[in-house]
C-alpha cells in the first residue's frame, strides 16, 4: 500500500500537467492517521482526531491544491520523527516536478518547528497556519 502511494503520487502529479490542469499556487497540508487494528509491533501510535486519542496507525501526510481540490502529494511511510521534515520534502518534490516552489501552503501549526518555518522563509514561501482550538 505504501509503495503505491509513491507510485501514485509521481505518476499524479505528471498527469495533472498533461490533463490541462492548472498548476497550483496555493496547498493545504495535513497529516492523517490511518487507524491500524493488527499486531504489527512496529507501528506507531498517532493521534486520531474522529476519536480524541492516541491509536495504532500509520501516518499519512497529504496535499491538496487548495483551488483545484486535487491531491497532488501523499507519503504514508512516515515515522513520529520524521514528521517535522515532511513539509520540506514536499517543497522539494513540487520545485523538481514544477521547476519553482510552491507559493503558499496553509496547514496547522504543529505540523512543523520553528526552524523549518524558518526555512520556508528563507526560500521565499508565504505560508499561512491555524492552530485547532478545543471547545
Amino acid at each position: 500500500m505504501i509503495s503505491i502511494l509513491k507510485k501514485w503520487t509521481g505518476k499524479q502529479a505528471g498527469a495533472v500537467g498533461r490533463l490541462g490542469l492548472p498548476r497550483g499556487h496555493s496547498f493545504d497540508l495535513d497529516f492523517h492517521t490511518i487507524p491500524f487494528h493488527g499486531e504489527d509491533a512496529l507501528i506507531e501510535k498517532h493521534y486520531v482526531s474522529k476519536r480524541s486519542r492516541r491509536q495504532k496507525g500509520i501516518l499519512a501526510f497529504l496535499v491538496q491544491d487548495a483551488e483545484t481540490r486535487v491531491f497532488c502529494y501523499a507519503n504514508g511511510e512516515l515515522r513520529k520523527d520524521q514528521q517535522n521534515d515532511e513539509i520540506l520534502r514536499f517543497v522539494r518534490f513540487w520545485k523538481e516536478r514544477t521547476g519553482r516552489y510552491p507559493e503558499e501552503l496553509i496547514f496547522d501549526s504543529k505540523l512543523t518547528t520553528y526552524a523549518k518555518l524558518n526555512e520556508l522563509n528563507r526560500l521565499g514561501i508565504q505560508f499561512v497556519t491555524s492552530q485547532k482550538h478545543r471547545t
